[in-house]
């Protein structure tokens, strides 16, 4: 798994400085350079900018240079986080362990993850619902592995089991376990031994989150 690159905050120049300078970054106009003294000291997104009314001439020691640079945290771990949700939807506790490898503070955290919510990029029940009913079509997978998918993903057992009756329908996950059982019965083609060629036919189909009963029935049904 490739590793997360924690939020790190610039050095502070010890002793502060003048601002001489404010630049909107050119990859992301979003963010401005700030310059002290004639030398770049740290990147500030535009809203802490305007809040703080930073321009040239503004004097800042070194504690209000911390406090500025510690508020952009925020806007960098919520950009992070956005970007993030960007490749798919993602759960609450997903983006919790984000933010924990970001190496975040508590504090800001949860303060990301209310803006998310804010913004109706979080909604654990809307993303049980979106992933089982992908994970179906796609896969072909059966009600148990959906199941224990979303749990791995941090949904709650009583939300995923809802979640997967709701796209579980009898009339769907029988022609699910009718698809796999007929790659089941291509892939094991070769196996000689009837009874080892059964087994194998119900450790893929169980695997893949089929009842083993209804397995059975469907192998039996199948072969006549």
């Amino acid at each position: 798994m490739r590793s997360i690159r924690p939020i790190e905050p610039p050095e502070i120049p010890a002793s502060g400085g003048t601002i001489s300078a404010v630049q909107v970054q050119k990859k992301d106009a979003d963010r401005c350079n700030i310059f002290l003294d004639g030398s770049f000291a740290f990147g500030l997104h535009m809203n802490i900018v305007a809040e703080h009314g930073l321009r040239k001439g503004k004097r800042l020691d070194e504690e209000q240079c911390r406090s500025l640079v510690e508020s952009d945290t925020y806007f960098k771990a919520l950009k992070r986080c956005v970007d993030y949700l960007a490749y798919r939807p993602r759960t609450q506790q997903e983006i919790d362990r984000r933010l924990k490898d970001l190496q975040v503070s508590d504090a800001i955290a949860q303060q990301v993850s209310d803006r998310l919510n804010e913004l109706g990029y979080l909604d654990d029940e809307r993303f049980a619902l979106q992933w089982a009913a992908s994970r179906q079509r796609s896969k072909g997978f059966g009600p148990r592995r959906l199941e224990v998918e979303l749990i791995r993903k941090g949904i709650p057992s009583a939300l995923a089991k809802r979640a997967v009756s709701e796209v579980c329908s009898e009339e769907s996950v029988e022609d699910s376990l009718s698809e796999q059982l007929q790659k089941a019965m291509h892939r094991y083609r070769r196996e000689s031994d009837a009874s080892k060629r059964e087994r194998k036919i119900l450790g893929f189909l169980t695997r893949r989150g089929f009842d083993p009963g209804a397995i059975r029935d469907a192998l039996r049904t199948a072969e006549g």
